[in-house]
């Protein structure tokens, strides 16, 4: 497996969820909120992030899919995974990996909307607003990328390639080339 190059360091990370904590807290002070994560790759954001809203606070997932239409060369977004989820009068926190094209967090935010939550807010790890398909935008973003590197994958800190790097304490990049990792191999001591 390629070693990625370091795009934004573990304490770089932690100093923006720390900064973030704080303001989503002063945002929703006094207010019970619910945090609703996009499986799988904000799961490690999702985890620090809710440890540094002061807030008592509700976890919940969802997991989208594009599907491609058949013959048409169309692809649609649709929910793959949701448990029941009380959205009517609460405070909602989404959470989201990258928001680039805009048509995946567009798409949720009018499926949230339909159940009439007291408010919606979006809070991003990595905003990429130089890709915008569709004119959204996360209330908080850890990070903006104006220019990500059109050759290389975004890994580390839940984000992966291929399912792999999603453990790394950091987020780097590694070249869209780079052949994915097999998993990890464990060597046996003889006689085990």
């Amino acid at each position: 497996m390629q070693k990625p190059d370091v795009l934004f360091s573990e304490e770089q990370i932690r100093t923006r969820i720390r900064e973030i904590g704080s303001q989503v807290g002063a945002e929703f002070e006094g207010r019970e909120l619910a945090v609703i994560g996009l499986m799988k790759s904000c799961l490690v954001f999702m985890a620090d992030i809710i440890r540094s809203i002061p807030l008592d606070l509700s976890c919940h997932t969802l997991r989208v899919q594009s599907v491609r239409e058949e013959g048409e060369g169309t692809s649609r977004t649709e929910i793959a995974y949701s448990a029941t989820i009380p959205y009517e009068g609460r405070d909602i926190l989404l959470l989201d990996d990258i928001v680039d094209t805009g048509i995946t967090l567009n798409f949720l935010l009018d499926h949230i909307k339909e159940k009439k939550p007291r408010s919606l807010k979006v809070c991003a790890l990595i905003d990429k607003p130089g890709e915008r398909k569709i004119d959204v935008h996360p209330d908080w973003s850890a990070f903006t990328l104006d220019a990500a590197p059109a050759d290389r994958f975004l890994v580390g800190y839940g984000l992966d390639h291929a399912e792999s790097y999603r453990g790394l304490p950091y987020i780097g990049t590694v070249p869209r080339s780079a052949p994915a990792a097999e998993g990890r191999k464990i060597t046996l001591a003889p006689g085990n």
